[in-house]
């Protein structure tokens, strides 16, 4: 296998934990570490490890780049003070996503993370609309990681590597702090329906916090986690991801994306396609939450049906180790979108039994159950 000579240090680490690599925008990241259920576990009942050094990471910065960004994306970067963030897409003139991202306020730029391979494409598309305002585009996606803590255990894991108690945050609230000349950026974050912690650090710092990371966590039973694991984190957690659950062809509000969209702020590109939709009329597509009877996993683009009607397609799904059994996220007609609607999916030319659920399926946060350990494989 071809070593990832954007980062060395982390593909030496990876392997000899004995990663499972996979091939990302890129990159060549660990799927999993050789049990993607234990790997699951560790996040759900403790604490779990998650290289995502892959995403993309712009810094946006100059005399006008709030300016600038703010006329960009749907949602009101005005209203952050440094230290916060936020959720926001960027779209088309015709109102379909390019991308969605998080945006941090530092004390004189943005940060802008993204999913993984979509850093040149926004770089290049904001370099093409920057004309004449005084703004920066830099990518730092080779040159600094991400790292992702998530469990119940995760702040504990931070205090203790840190040497500090870390402060209650908001969600993408952040704050930074310097170790051994190191500068790292710590972010409140939900990617798993868990506690979690995404930490922003230059890449020639990476081995020595990601050794910490473990060494601070072998009393707290921490695991190293791969991207199937997470996947599977991120289903039951009924978070869409971009290129899987989203593309070129979504409208924000088809995916319920209203927590990235302001709709008091002035003008950005899109804006009029959303207001329309906004004060005048509906989409008529849904992203929503399915049980599927059976074992049998749906595979993306499989057809749901009621009774002999096409209402929609599957985007993601997997076997839930937390429910035990199949769940999926998908896009649906609008009039069919009601919690416990009867849904027929086709596997294959077989069909499946299944209803329409509320989503998230799983958030510890909000009122979650404890979790009870399964013996079935991921």
């Amino acid at each position: 296998m071809e070593l990832n000579i954007k980062n060395p240090r982390l593909y030496d680490i990876h392997s000899l934990k004995g990663a499972i690599f996979g091939d990302y925008p890129g990159f060549i990241m660990p799927k999993s570490y050789g049990n993607p259920l234990e790997e699951y576990l560790a996040v759900r009942k403790g604490v779990g490890l998650i290289d995502l050094s892959h995403h993309g990471k712009l810094r946006v910065s100059g005399k006008e780049h709030l300016k600038f960004l703010q006329g960009m994306v749907t949602n009101d970067l005005m209203k952050l003070g440094e230290g916060q963030g936020l959720y926001a897409t960027l779209l088309t003139v015709k109102g379909r996503m390019l991308t969605d991202m998080r945006i941090y306020r530092e004390r004189e730029s943005l940060l802008l993370e993204l999913e993984p391979g979509l850093n040149e494409k926004v770089r290049e598309l904001l370099v093409k609309y920057k004309l004449s305002y005084k703004a920066n585009i830099e990518d730092l996606t080779d040159t600094h990681c991400l790292f992702s803590i998530n469990g119940s255990y995760s702040k504990s894991l931070l205090k203790k590597t840190l040497g500090e108690e870390i402060p209650e945050l908001k969600e993408y609230e952040f704050l930074k702090r310097v170790i051994n000349d190191s500068e790292i950026m710590i972010v409140q974050i939900n990617r798993t329906g868990e506690n979690g912690y995404d930490i922003f650090l230059k890449a020639d710092a990476a081995k020595t916090f990601w050794e910490s990371f473990i060494e601070n966590g072998r009393g707290l039973e921490i695991k190293l986690v791969g991207l199937d694991a997470m996947e599977t984190l991120r289903i039951e957690a009924g978070i869409p991801r971009y290129g899987v659950d989203m593309d070129e062809d979504t409208i924000p509000l088809e995916a319920g994306l209203l927590n990235a969209i302001s709709f008091e702020k002035g003008c950005y590109v899109g804006q009029e396609v959303i207001a329309r939709i906004k004060w005048r009329g509906h989409v008529n597509w849904c992203l929503v939450g399915f049980e599927v009877e059976g074992d049998t996993v749906p595979c993306k683009g499989h057809k749901i049906f009621h009774d002999e009607r096409e209402i929609g397609h599957i985007t993601s799904s997997v076997f839930s180790p937390f429910f035990k059994k199949v769940i999926a996220l998908g896009y649906i007609r609008r009039e069919f979108k009601v919690p416990g609607t009867a849904v027929l999916v086709k596997l294959n030319g077989n069909s499946k039994s299944g209803r329409i659920v509320k989503t998230p399926f799983y958030n510890s946060m909000v009122g979650g159950t404890g979790f009870e350990p399964v013996t079935s494989t991921v």
